[in-house]
């Protein structure tokens, strides 16, 4: 309903806030105060979720703060997690993979392999959950198709930065276009 922000920070806490009022809503004690990325689903807004040092994302019902979910199989830091819908979330890592999980079991059900360093960001193509970007310090941009669930490799490969590429979203209007941004 775009009145809900999410953030969180080094001092341990994640806080939901009223966008419209700008009162804090919510805070969440975290286990690990070295956050790098958050996240909320945004169909119904009851979710909300953060990695980062950890090499954990962690899923938090705002109706049940205490009742975290932890996804654990990263081997290197959690740079951005991004839900999919209330089932499923996506996250980037610096193990250089992106990988889909089931929230609810906390399983993994698909890795995207192909980065050759540390996958800093991705962005989900707008009305179409089956899409998403990620962007990598190996200097590249990959487009991926969930429905391959990885196993046919990335749909499109881009290249042409000099330096890391920290940063890709699409554009809002259709998902079409996308940008980048890097060192």
């Amino acid at each position: 309903d775009s009145r809900k922000v999410v953030s969180a920070s080094q001092d341990g806490n994640l806080l939901v806030w009223n966008a419209v009022t700008a009162n804090k809503i919510q805070s969440i004690s975290l286990k690990s105060s070295y956050v790098m990325s958050v996240g909320m689903e945004q169909t119904a807004g009851n979710m909300v979720a953060c990695g980062g040092l950890d090499n954990l994302c962690t899923v938090y019902k705002l109706d049940r703060p205490n009742m975290a979910m932890e996804m654990a199989s990263h081997d290197g830091f959690i740079s951005c997690c991004r839900f999919l819908s209330e089932q499923h979330i996506l996250t980037s890592s610096g193990d250089s993979t992106c990988i889909r999980w089931d929230i609810a079991s906390g399983r993994v059900l698909d890795s995207f392999a192909e980065h050759q360093a540390d996958t800093m960001f991705l962005s989900i193509r707008p009305n179409d959950p089956n899409v998403f970007i990620s962007c990598s310090v190996d200097r590249t941009v990959k487009v991926w198709d969930v429905r391959s669930s990885g196993k046919q490799g990335s749909v499109q490969t881009l290249t042409g930065h000099l330096g890391d590429v920290n940063s890709v979203e699409f554009m809002p209007s259709d998902g079409n276009a996308f940008g980048t941004c890097s060192e």
